[in-house]
């Protein structure tokens, strides 16, 4: 993709994250699998966990950006809904990101250690780690009273951070 193309995807992702977030009450958290309700409005009703959500507004802004502009799944199974922060972590591991250039589109994973995922969340403003901010989807209804999507700092979020990686094609 050139730097424009890259620019719009990135706008159109930023466009679905931050309009989730506004309509965060249409949004139910589930971990079933598939995930389903690819290429819904950000504002439909929909059920999903946090890595169903970054696949899905990696599906919708794809559908939604320019033809030639495509950007895999990060599930990394061709947006069947089949995978989680696990599959995340095996596709995005090689692609790490330099903590001081975090773009939108950037993924982070969490988890108690660096090889036990547990939450993902999209870069939807661009910074560094203490700047940025990530839309997230779908904590774990036990220890969270808010589960619909939501704007967070990396440096709030009481978990170990495993790293923020790019998807590939947005490198």
């Amino acid at each position: 993709m050139t730097p424009t193309q890259k620019s719009k995807w990135r706008e159109k992702a930023r466009f679905y994250m931050k309009t989730a977030e506004a309509y965060r009450l249409n949004r139910g958290y589930s971990q079933r699998r598939r995930v389903l309700g690819y290429g819904l409005s950000p504002k439909a009703d929909q059920l999903d966990d946090c890595s169903g959500y970054d696949s899905k507004v990696v599906f919708w802004t794809n559908s939604n950006t320019p033809s030639g502009i495509h950007v895999s799944d990060p599930l990394n199974d061709r947006f069947s809904g089949i995978g989680n922060t696990e599959s995340i972590q095996a596709y995005l591991d090689p692609h790490h990101v330099a903590h001081g250039r975090i773009q939108i589109g950037d993924i982070a994973l969490w988890g108690p250690n660096d090889w036990d995922t547990s939450h993902t969340a999209m870069c939807s403003k661009a910074g560094t780690m203490k700047t940025a901010e990530f839309s997230s989807h779908g904590h774990q209804s036990w220890r969270y009273k808010n589960d619909a999507p939501e704007s967070i700092l990396i440096p709030y979020f009481p978990e170990h951070l495993i790293g923020v990686f790019r998807l590939p094609e947005l490198a």
